[in-house]
């Protein structure tokens, strides 16, 4: 079996990171946020744009979280443990 996520199969392993910003912003009366991010043990910044449903409740910069993503787009981030 590939160990390429394909439709069905399991989702790729949650990647730790550290958050560096986050920005609220409104869309269409849906809440969103504008989330810079670094991943561990990578200097690149990056960022996600998350609806309120996937991120924890209160992130802030300096959180560590656990990043998940599909084909490189995030879309959950939850706070690491």
């Amino acid at each position: 079996m590939s160990p390429k996520f394909v439709r069905g199969g399991e989702r790729p392993r949650p990647r730790p990171g550290t958050i560096a910003a986050v920005r609220p912003y409104e869309l269409h009366g849906t809440r969103y946020y504008a989330v810079g991010y670094q991943l561990d043990g990578d200097p690149a910044a990056r960022e996600a744009r998350l609806s309120f449903d996937m991120i924890y409740e209160g992130a802030q910069p300096g959180d560590n979280v656990l990043i998940e993503s599909v084909l490189g787009v995030v879309d959950r981030m939850r706070r690491a443990e």
